[in-house]
C-alpha cells in the first residue's frame, strides 16, 4: 500500500517541459522537510503574577484590555522575545496556537494553551525571534470529544486538523488573507523587518479592479490606480485569486502615501490545488499565459507602459519560481522579478536566467524556510558570479519568519518601495 504523501505535490509522476524557446527541463523531486523549528514554550509573566490570588482581578483586566500577542524582550537575549497571547474561553475544553512557520505538529501539547486556575482565561508564552513576522490562528474546541488536533497522525494531518478548527485571532488587530481565503492574524516582533504601510493614510482615493477572462479558462484581476494616468508600471502576480482580496486596497495606500508610483497590477488566477502544481511553477502553463495572452491584453486595453523596464512579476512558492520562469523566457517582455519563497528544487532555473534579457531579480525567503533559502543563496552567487549577468541587478532578502502570506505581503511592498522608479528612489 502506497503511503500518504507528507507535503503537496510528493508522490506525482515527473515531468519534462519543453519551454516555448524549445529547451527541456526535466522535472525533481521534492526533498523531505528537515530541522523542523519546535516551538519554545516558557511561563509567562501573567502565569507567575497568577500565583497570587489578590492580584487576579487586575490582572485579568490588563491582559484583556492589551491585544495579542504580547510581546516582552527576553532579558537572556535580547535577539528573543517573549510573545504571550490570551484567550477568553469559558466553555473551552483545550485551546491550541498554529503559528506560521513554528507549529510543533510532532508534540501538539506544545502549542495548547494553559487555563489559570479559577478562571476563564488561557494563555500561552513562547520564546521566538524578535525579528519574527508570523500569521497565526486560534482554535478553541468545546466539545466533549478530543480535538482532531490530538488524533491526527503525521506532519499534514495534524497541521490540516489544527488550521480547520481555529480562526483568527479577534484581539489581534492585524490580519492576513492567505491561500483559500484563509484569513489569520498576524504577529510581529519589535525587530520584524518593516512593512511600508504599517502606517499609510487610512482613507486613500480608490482605484478599480476589473475581472480580465483570457482563453484557456484562464482569468485575471487588473487593478487600475484612482485618477488619469499614462503609462504607467505593470505588476504581475500569481496566485491572484489570493491576492485581489486585498493587495488594491493596500496598493491604494500605497501610493497616496507616495511609497509607490500610480501603477498597474494583473492578477493571474491559480484555480484549485490540482491545476495549480499543473500549471504554475512549470515553464509553461502559466508563464505562457502571462507572455502570450495577459500582458498583451493588460497592454492593449488598459494605459500601462509598453517597456519590458517597466514590468515586474512576482509570485509566491510555485509562483516564485514561475515569476523566475518569465522572466527567462520573455525575451525582455518582463524586466524584473521578486520570487518569494521559490520552489527552485522544482527545476534547475539558472540556465535559462543566465541566457534571458532581465534587468532585476530579487529573492525574498524565510530564514524557517530550511533548503529553500539555501538553494536561493545558491542561485543568487549563480547568477552574480557569471559574466552573463554583469551590470544586472541580484539581491536576497533573508526575512525572519515562514512560508507565511504575511511575510510575503510585507515582503513584495518593501520590495516594490525599494525599486528604482518608486518616488523615494528617483
Amino acid at each position: 500500500m502506497a503511503s500518504a504523501p507528507r507535503f503537496p505535490g510528493d508522490g506525482r509522476e515527473l515531468a519534462v517541459y519543453e519551454d516555448r524557446l524549445g529547451t527541456v527541463h526535466r522535472e525533481r523531486r521534492p526533498a523531505p522537510r528537515a530541522d523542523e523549528p519546535r516551538m519554545e514554550r516558557v511561563e509567562g509573566a501573567l502565569e507567575r503574577a497568577w500565583r497570587d490570588r489578590d492580584l487576579r482581578e487586575a490582572l485579568r483586566a490588563e491582559a484583556l484590555a492589551r491585544p495579542n500577542p504580547h510581546i516582552e524582550p527576553d532579558p537572556a537575549d535580547p535577539a528573543q522575545a517573549r510573545c504571550s497571547w490570551v484567550v477568553s474561553a469559558p466553555h473551552a475544553r483545550a485551546v491550541l496556537l498554529w503559528t506560521n512557520p513554528v507549529f510543533d505538529h510532532a508534540d501538539v501539547s506544545r502549542a495548547e494553551f494553559t487555563r489559570l486556575d479559577g478562571s476563564d482565561l488561557w494563555t500561552i508564552c513562547l520564546l521566538l525571534p524578535s525579528a519574527l513576522r508570523a500569521s497565526y490562528r486560534i482554535a478553541v474546541h468545546v466539545d466533549d470529544a478530543e480535538p482532531a488536533w490530538r488524533t491526527a497522525a503525521g506532519r499534514r494531518p495534524v497541521i490540516l486538523a489544527a488550521m480547520a478548527e481555529s480562526a483568527p485571532d479577534d484581539r489581534c488587530p492585524t490580519t492576513v488573507c492567505g491561500s483559500g481565503g484563509r484569513v489569520s492574524s498576524v504577529a510581529a516582533g519589535p525587530s520584524a523587518a518593516p512593512d511600508p504601510l504599517a502606517n499609510a493614510a487610512a482613507d486613500p482615493a480608490r482605484g478599480t479592479t476589473s475581472v480580465l477572462d483570457l482563453p484557456g479558462d484562464e482569468r485575471a484581476w487588473v487593478y487600475s490606480p484612482a485618477g488619469e494616468h499614462r503609462g504607467t508600471p505593470l505588476l504581475v502576480l500569481f496566485d491572484g485569486d489570493v491576492w485581489r482580496r486585498e493587495l488594491p486596497e493596500r496598493m491604494d495606500a500605497a501610493i497616496a502615501a507616495g511609497i509607490l508610483p500610480p501603477m498597474h497590477v494583473a492578477m493571474l488566477d491559480a484555480h484549485d490545488t490540482s491545476r495549480r502544481w499543473e500549471r504554475l511553477g512549470t515553464p509553461r502553463g502559466q508563464v505562457d499565459v502571462v507572455l502570450d495572452e495577459l500582458i498583451p491584453r493588460v497592454r492593449r486595453d488598459w494605459p500601462v507602459s509598453d517597456r519590458g523596464d517597466d514590468v515586474i512579476v512576482s509570485g509566491q512558492s510555485l509562483g516564485g519560481i514561475a515569476a523566475l520562469w518569465t522572466v527567462a523566457l520573455s525575451e525582455g517582455t518582463v524586466g524584473h522579478t521578486i520570487a518569494q519563497s521559490p520552489s527552485l528544487w522544482r527545476f534547475d532555473v539558472a540556465g535559462a536566467l543566465l541566457a534571458a534579457q532581465w534587468r532585476s531579480i530579487r529573492l525574498q525567503v524565510g530564514t524557517f524556510e530550511g533548503d529553500m533559502l539555501s538553494e536561493a543563496d545558491a542561485l543568487a552567487r549563480r547568477l552574480a558570479g557569471d559574466a552573463r549577468a554583469e551590470g544586472r541587478r541580484v539581491e536576497l532578502e533573508p526575512a525572519v519568519g515562514g512560508h507565511d502570506w504575511a511575510v510575503w505581503r510585507a515582503g513584495l511592498f518593501r520590495a516594490l518601495a525599494a525599486h528604482p522608479w518608486a518616488p523615494a528612489n528617483r
